[in-house]
């Protein structure tokens, strides 16, 4: 009787992580995310850290945005190495979003794959609209902003 509960609580801790962890990124998934990105749906592409206070703003507003249009995609990435702290910030705002952390590649390779142009500065966010309209923002955004860019503003 033991060995069997010994047996599977071995299994139980040997068992695949849990599905809020994040997927190693790297140049070329980085590149593919962002042509994907593009096409056919609102989405949001959300850089951030585990020690930026504005990233979490934006993480926030970005998980109530996708709660109330269920047609909103999310892309979170955490630019630098997945760390303990990754899934539980997510987690905490709730993001139902493909997480990604920077990979095995050069942070630099990985960032230039993103986006040529950008200098690192965080929040970093990609605002596709679905129908080939992408907008680039540093900093805090606000929903207007948001809604707007992804078109998701309310028609009046």
């Amino acid at each position: 009787m033991i060995r069997p509960l010994l047996m599977l609580c071995a299994a139980l801790l040997a068992a695949p992580v849990s599905a809020s962890d994040l997927t190693a990124l790297d140049r070329s998934t980085a590149r593919q995310l962002m042509a994907d990105a593009s096409q056919g749906q609102p989405t949001i592409v959300a850089l951030w850290s585990v020690e930026c206070t504005h990233c979490k703003k934006n993480l926030q507003l970005f998980s109530t945005l996708a709660r109330q249009h269920k047609n909103l995609r999310l892309i979170s990435i955490a630019a630098e190495p997945e760390g303990s702290e990754h899934a539980r910030i997510l987690d905490r705002h709730a993001m139902p979003a493909a997480r990604y952390a920077y990979g095995s590649d050069a942070p630099e390779a990985v960032a230039y794959a993103i986006d040529p142009n950008w200098s690192g500065e965080l929040p970093r966010s990609y605002l596709f609209d679905g129908k080939g309209g992408k907008q680039k923002h540093s900093g805090v955004l606000s929903r207007q902003q948001v809604e707007q860019e992804t078109g998701l503003a309310p028609r009046r």
